[in-house]
């Protein structure tokens, strides 16, 4: 069986910012939380009015975006059934590479996700039974992470790259070893780390659809050229 990594890229999750932690707003959100702001997921929800000023701060603060494909990608029938041949990867916008086992169950209350994210991003850790299910990798090379991976075999879903019927496409690589990269973020373009992994950049549709739009047909379609 090829194994398959996707890779939820340049995703839109940290924690809050150090230039923010003096503002009122955040002040005030921090108390109310009873958390130190280094302890606290920077989210456009709360912190929209805090954040506008920041470096694209369009691309920042939706750590929904990443909630929603993750549930949407552990539940996948091609998880359940394949676990053993699938590594699940999230790349931040601020380059920590995390990895989250197969397994693993994630809650889905978007309140309960964010205070797992902020107990990661403290511990470096979510541990089930001691057996470490998420782990924060650290500021890692993710060249290095799937250097196992050829650039051809990596694929990054874009609305700005070559359309294809993707079942078709995938058909390519049914017995080969693939890395899926599908931006986690709301507005803006990869990173040059993304975009440096592979230059086969695909679209599945002429404009732009939501992260996990894409996610679910990329998984579909993985699953359905593998069996």
């Amino acid at each position: 069986m090829p194994s398959t990594v996707f890779i939820l890229a340049d995703s839109s999750i940290e924690l809050l910012p150090e230039s923010l932690y003096k503002n009122n707003l955040i002040k005030k959100y921090a108390k109310k939380r009873n958390k130190d702001p280094s302890q606290i997921i920077l989210d456009s929800n709360y912190h929209y009015k805090a954040m506008y000023k920041l470096e694209d701060y369009k691309k920042r603060g939706r750590p929904d975006i990443l909630h929603f494909c993750l549930l949407n990608l552990l539940g996948s029938t091609l998880i359940k059934s394949n676990s053993s041949y699938v590594k699940i990867l999230v790349h931040t916008i601020n380059d920590i590479l995390i990895e989250i086992k197969p397994e693993t169950r994630l809650p889905k209350n978007y309140d309960r996700f964010i205070g797992l994210m902020e107990q990661l991003f403290t511990q470096k850790n979510i541990k089930e039974n001691d057996l470490p299910l998420i782990n924060i990798l650290g500021n890692f090379n993710i060249e290095k992470v799937i250097s196992n991976i050829p650039k051809k075999n990596r694929l990054i879903f874009t609305s700005k790259g070559n359309l294809v019927k993707l079942p078709n496409y995938l058909e390519n690589y049914r017995n080969e070893d693939i890395a899926l990269i599908i931006g986690a973020f709301p507005h803006g373009n990869f990173s040059n780390t993304i975009l440096n992994l592979s230059e086969n950049r695909l679209a599945i549709y002429p404009e732009t659809l939501e992260a996990w739009i894409v996610l679910n047909q990329v998984i579909f379609s993985r699953e359905l050229t593998i069996k």
